[in-house]
């Protein structure tokens, strides 16, 4: 499968359809599998882009903290080595402050925006969170265990009424052939907890999608309220089902929201 040498990385990434480029950005401790329900509807109309960040999946995990500017750079260097110099943006969680901030340093590269379920910076609540999910790890804490409680606060009560559906997603990440490594975490969790763009984002010119699903709690929905009030060119969209993950709970209508925008940009 292609990598390609980034920066002091060697990167994962694939490429899916033709037609105008959308690049879809990863959360915390997810990798390019992350999108299966969204790159076979979206590469039907558009040139579809995942990747795996550093930390995680089959991209090289250096042994550091992360920053959202250095995942940012990693990015744009692969759209470089792609030949890429203007694509639709999607970035979900920490992905989205990802694309804050190529939308802030590289304004030419970025023809639109979706923004989900992200923040200009990361909630009080959700740092405690993670840092917890890292003490989990340092003390080997089983995975299964650590994978349950990292779904209750990314699902809905829905999705937790169907115990065949929360043990098929356990053994899914179980099997995961690309196992993320606790350094690889926790450098993440370190561009999550100085990610700061408050100051910033009014600065973004481009069209932008604010998409949060309305049962949403890891980072709620006054953060992106925050993002759509900022940026000038901002629509924000509350999905009436959903949760943080609700572009895997629930993706017909994540995928409906974010194809109608991108067509209407396009």
């Amino acid at each position: 499968m292609p990598r390609t040498k980034i920066g002091n990385i060697e990167m994962y990434y694939e490429v899916h359809g033709s037609g105008e480029p959308v690049v879809l950005i990863h959360g915390l401790s997810m990798d390019s599998s992350t999108w299966f329900n969204q790159v076979p509807v979206l590469s039907q109309k558009y040139q579809v882009i995942v990747f795996d960040h550093r930390g995680v999946g089959q991209t090289d995990a250096p042994n550091q903290d992360y920053s959202t500017e250095m995942m940012a750079d990693d990015l744009v260097g692969l759209l470089k080595f792609l030949k890429v110099d203007n694509a639709h943006i999607l970035g979900f969680s920490m992905g989205g402050m990802i694309a804050q901030t190529i939308a802030l340093k590289y304004p030419k590269l970025v023809k639109s925006l979706v923004l989900n379920a992200t923040a200009t910076q990361f909630p009080a609540r959700a740092k405690h969170l993670v840092q917890t999910w890292i003490r989990m790890l340092n003390e080997n804490v089983s995975i299964e265990t650590w994978m349950r409680d990292i779904c209750l606060w990314v699902y809905t009560n829905e999705f937790f009424e169907d115990d065949e559906t929360v043990t098929d997603l356990i053994n899914l990440a179980l099997n995961n052939p690309h196992p993320q490594s606790t350094q690889g975490f926790a450098g993440q969790v370190a561009a999550l907890m100085q990610h700061d763009t408050r100051s910033q984002v009014s600065q973004i010119s481009v069209p932008t999608l604010v998409l949060i699903g309305r049962d949403e709690i890891f980072i709620p929905l006054k953060y992106s309220e925050e993002l759509a009030a900022k940026i000038p060119k901002a629509e924000l969209v509350i999905l009436e089902r959903g949760g943080h993950n609700s572009l895997i709970e629930f993706p017909e209508q994540f995928n409906q929201a974010v194809m109608q925008f991108l067509d209407g940009v396009a």
